[in-house]
């Protein structure tokens, strides 16, 4: 007879998180049906339930394991940068990792979805934090200035928007507007963005 691998309850609990996202990366908080992503593990809904309580518990888990791979993406990035890196290279290797974790569709798409839901307090109370969490670690990781990050970050937000739209593959003048994301962009723009905001300074001391 052959042996049954029984796995954990922690393991259980990651492989349904990592379902969850895919399933909620398309259908969001209220368009996905709880059995669609048990049938996906194999467990059964009062399985689920009892693992994660609500729909909208699992939804959030997904949401804390959404921002923890962003963070730990920016956090091997800004030390693969080097001791002796500057302002502008920490955030453009941050940057360029990004992008290229972007080519996980399910994990871009439950960013959106994430930001969609933010309807529900307790949803956009959650989303908050995990922005928090991100935005910090970036300010501590790069030490740029407070306007060097904020435009980074708009970077990011845009990235977003033209991975989710597959923008890069849309042959006109309104969509290449909108793409400056290679690598060699992404360099141009974290230098920019420091440089900006270390001459805006600059101008406030003269003041």
């Amino acid at each position: 007879m052959k042996a049954t691998t029984r796995i954990s309850k922690e393991e259980r609990r990651r492989e349904i998180i990592e379902a969850a996202t895919r399933e909620f990366a398309v259908g969001g908080l209220h368009g996905t049906p709880v059995d669609a992503i048990a049938k996906q593990v194999g467990v059964s809904q009062p399985y689920l339930f009892q693992l994660f309580g609500t729909k909208k518990d699992l939804f959030i888990a997904t949401v804390h394991r959404t921002f923890e791979r962003t963070v730990a993406v920016f956090r091997t990035a800004a030390a693969d940068a080097g001791e002796d890196a500057s302002q502008a290279d920490i955030l453009m290797s941050m940057g360029v990792a990004y992008g290229n974790l972007l080519d996980d569709r399910s994990l871009l798409r439950m960013q959106m979805q994430a930001y969609a839901a933010c309807g529900d307090e307790e949803i956009r109370d959650v989303v908050r934090d995990e922005m928090l969490r991100l935005v910090s670690f970036v300010q501590s990781a790069s030490g740029a200035p407070e306007a060097a990050i904020r435009e980074w970050l708009a970077y990011g937000m845009l990235m977003n928007v033209v991975a989710v739209m597959d923008l890069t593959k849309v042959d006109a003048d309104w969509a290449r507007i909108m793409c400056p994301v290679n690598g060699t962009e992404i360099v141009a723009m974290a230098i920019d963005a420091v440089g900006k905001a270390e001459r805006t300074q600059a101008k406030a001391q003269k003041k």
